[in-house]
């Protein structure tokens, strides 16, 4: 299983199946056969015949949504490694900064432009999932996570092909999404660092688009070099979707092969 956020705009767009999607509103694949139906349905609306180079590929969704995950799961590490309410002391801090109603927008307009299922559903405002929780943590704080996901996935130039998925255009212009990630990252620069290389945590979840930013599989590369001792389980994963990519570029360069 892996997951990410995508864009009301893109689900309705692309007509994805809402079974992939769980409650929080990221989308789930169950297998590699799930991965490839997602990516027809974005195939399907790009005119590949004039523009075949516009094709996305299973394998490159299977990265992205790995890679996502993975950033995850340093994010939990260091809370439970580091410092156990980071996301409760940048809220705090952003707030202090910005501003309560504006810090409030961002987080509102984030919940309704990415919705968990039931707010795409209409059965609860943004509003009334924010001041909820989801096993015990706020949803405030889980959306600022989020957010920060968002911003660390736009930032990635090998994610281009699937930018309509997780477009941050209107957040930008709507609300205060660049200047809280600028006071984001003032703010965990003044944090404990943590992972091998001893950075800030933004700037290490950056990193793998940061060393290799034209090729996922290059990142998934570099997390397996540079992360492996976190990785435990996400290793198998990780070298299976190094495996899948490869496999797809194989046949773009060799072609099908001989029929019958």
């Amino acid at each position: 299983m892996f997951e990410f956020h995508v864009s009301r705009l893109a689900r309705e767009k692309f007509g994805f199946d809402q079974i992939l999607f769980t409650t929080d509103g990221n989308v789930v694949f169950a297998d590699f056969l799930a991965a490839r139906k997602f990516t027809q349905k974005i195939n399907q609306q790009r005119d590949l015949a004039s523009f075949p180079e516009r094709a996305v590929r299973a394998g490159e969704i299977n990265a992205i949504g790995l890679i996502d995950e993975i950033l995850h799961m340093v994010f939990e590490l260091y809370r439970k490694q580091v410092d156990a309410v980071i996301l409760a002391e940048a809220l705090e801090n952003l707030t202090a900064t910005l501003g309560e109603p504006k810090v409030g927008s961002l987080l509102v307009r984030f919940t309704e432009d990415f919705p968990p299922v039931t707010v795409y559903r209409n059965e609860i405002s943004g509003e009334n999932y924010l001041a909820g929780e989801t096993e015990g943590l706020p949803n405030r704080q889980i959306a600022l996570e989020e957010v920060i996901m968002l911003w660390v996935t736009n930032q990635n130039p090998a994610v281009v092909s699937f930018s309509e998925l997780f477009d941050d255009t209107q957040l930008t212009q709507a609300t205060v999404y660049r200047q809280s990630i600028e006071e984001l990252q003032r703010f965990f620069k003044t944090m404990p660092p943590f992972g091998p290389e001893q950075q800030d945590l933004l700037t290490m979840l950056r990193a793998p688009a940061v060393a290799v930013p034209h090729s996922l599989a290059g990142q998934l590369d570099y997390i397996r070099k540079h992360w492996g001792a976190f990785l435990g389980d996400y290793l198998y994963r990780l070298l299976t979707s190094l495996d899948l990519i490869r496999e797809e570029e194989e046949k773009i360069f060799t072609g099908p092969g001989p029929t019958a």
